[in-house]
């Protein structure tokens, strides 16, 4: 069958769309595409994750707004293609994380873009708020994407570590030769969330394209020292986090403390970036064993100073880029949450309550069926 897969991550760079096709765990990628949000609209929903400036009128409007984005995601990685919404079996929706705080009292997480809208608009039926059901699970509702690796990467005779780097960092250990209880998987910490601010702060740069600045700056012992007394990296795992600890207000107050005034801004963003290699060096050392080898994925996998440090510190790895692996990097989360989707409507489980903490193995999703009879 056909599916359409839809992520908006921490990065707000847009909404990454993955059209596969899926038989059992047979799964192809089709096409891949990124709808890239315009710049205020960037903001509107920056802002609305900070709870310093979020409002409810314009968490109401997003919720709605970013249903017609995904919309126009999904015409964009159908076009050229020769396929119609008539033939896509289901969209899978991970939608936009406004809040995410598995710690509260009661826990809870909220995810945004009305998926009625999505169906409405196209009348294929959409699955959505995937992260809810393993929260009142007492999951952490993070990471959700360690089953879709299990069900594509697990190998018999190596251990392996899925690393994605995206706004925030996180990893899937996958041990050969194990079961879907045997894997391993949390965030690590921060990812591109902070780079990418401070190189739009100072340099007027979306990103670090390739970490071209990093590479030219130098690492300020005393900021990486502070940096690295973060507490995040330090826990113990199942742990999740996102922009509700590494805010704009968060990172504000940081240059405040630190005075980044004062410093070089290229060695700013060297230190920035050393300080993500560090979350993950700290995080494969001290809770994964003899990894064999280790494939980065998302935005960071692009930085050559990540992918160069990371080498640097583990010489005894084989270091990868998805696509070096074979994997699209930039379409892993769209096409995993098509997977979730299909187990949603197989109605079989899909957490990986090693990986959640959550007591039990459930079905995620909420389904939004298609509202007309096809034939309409």
């Amino acid at each position: 069958m056909l599916a359409i897969g839809l992520m908006s991550g921490t990065s707000l760079d847009g909404v990454d769309a993955a059209l596969v096709e899926i038989e059992g765990k047979n799964v192809k990628l089709i096409k891949y595409a990124l709808l890239k949000y315009d710049e205020d609209f960037r903001k509107k929903i920056f802002r609305n994750l900070n709870k310093d400036t979020a409002r409810l009128d314009e968490i109401c409007n997003l919720n709605f707004a970013l249903g017609y984005k995904f919309k126009e995601a999904i015409d964009l990685v159908l076009e050229d293609t020769g396929y119609t919404y008539d033939d896509i079996e289901f969209v899978a929706s991970h939608g936009q994380t406004i809040w995410h705080d598995p710690n509260g009292n009661p826990p809870s997480t909220l995810q945004i873009g009305e998926a009625s809208v999505i169906s409405y608009l196209t009348n294929i039926k959409t699955i959505s708020n995937f992260r809810v059901m393993d929260v009142a699970a007492g999951g952490e509702g993070a990471p959700l994407v360690p089953f879709s690796e299990y069900y594509l990467y697990q190998s018999d005779d190596k251990n392996i570590v899925l690393q994605n780097i995206g706004g925030i960092s996180n990893l899937s250990f996958l041990p050969k030769g194990g079961t879907l209880d045997d894997v391993f998987s949390f965030d690590c910490g921060v990812g591109n969330i902070m780079i990418d601010y401070f190189t739009k702060k100072y340099f007027g740069k979306p990103y670090d394209e390739d970490g071209k600045i990093a590479l030219s700056g130098k690492v300020i012992d005393e900021i990486l020292d502070e940096l690295n007394k973060d507490e995040f990296i330090y826990k113990n795992p199942p742990k999740s986090t996102g922009r509700e600890q590494y805010s704009q207000s968060f990172m504000e107050e940081l240059a405040l403390r630190l005075d980044f005034d004062k410093y070089n801004k290229k060695d700013i963003i060297t230190t920035i970036t050393e300080f993500t290699v560090y979350g993950i060096t700290y995080n494969y050392q001290k809770f994964l064993k003899d990894i064999d080898i280790a494939i980065v994925c998302g935005g960071g996998s692009h930085n050559q100073y990540i992918m160069k440090r990371l080498k640097e510190n583990f010489t005894n790895i084989k270091i990868l880029t998805g696509e070096e692996y074979g994997i699209n990097s930039d379409a892993k989360e769209a096409v995993a949450f098509a997977i979730l989707g299909y187990m949603t409507i197989q109605n079989k489980p899909s957490n990986v309550r090693s990986a959640t903490g959550a007591k039990s193995d459930v079905i995620l999703g909420n389904i939004t069926p298609s509202p007309r009879e096809k034939n309409d």
